[in-house]
């Protein structure tokens, strides 16, 4: 009886050290570093926002589509992959006047990829450190990224500057 009662105790124990180690409790909230980018005017360098624009991934596998026409957006979250070394977006602008292929935008961002252990309880994820910004000019005027590294803190890393009618006085 004794040899039980032994055993059993051992699996309780065991069962509520298994239990345990499943506790997120001392994880941080935000476990995924994925950019967050502000729109705003060349013109008046204030923040901006548009809902004639959508904005998809180029080449990614399944729907890409990350803004559909119609939202009303001042920002947009870019995710990118940490099995690649770079991504590219496309911005096509729905408007009647801009409303033609020839006109879309593409950013694509080259990076590396930076493993980086959290905790245990969180376990690893990955930052991303930006290498280069390449853009065409149809109606972005500028990316801007002062801080190129990419982590899970939840802030606006890059600025998109968009062309914009200036009203006359």
């Amino acid at each position: 009886m004794g040899k039980i009662s032994v055993v059993l105790a051992l699996v309780v124990t065991l069962v509520a050290l298994t239990l345990g180690s499943c506790n997120s409790a001392g994880c941080i909230d935000n476990q995924s570093s994925i950019p967050l980018a502000g729109f705003y005017s060349s013109s008046t360098q204030q923040g901006i926002s548009v809902d004639s624009i959508s904005i998809g991934g180029v080449g990614a596998i399944r729907d890409s589509m990350i803004i559909e026409n119609g939202q009303n957006v001042s920002r947009v979250y870019l995710p990118f992959r940490s099995d690649y070394d770079n991504v590219s977006f496309y911005i096509r602008y729905e408007q009647k006047a801009l409303r033609h292929d020839a006109l879309n935008d593409t950013i694509t961002f080259d990076y590396e990829s930076i493993p980086y252990f959290v905790s245990e309880e969180c376990g690893a994820m990955y930052y991303y450190q930006v290498k280069h910004i390449a853009y065409t000019r149809h109606v972005i005027d500028s990316v801007a990224m002062p801080d190129t590294l990419v982590t899970n803190t939840d802030v606006e890393r890059i600025r998109i500057y968009f062309r914009t009618a200036e009203t006359e006085e």
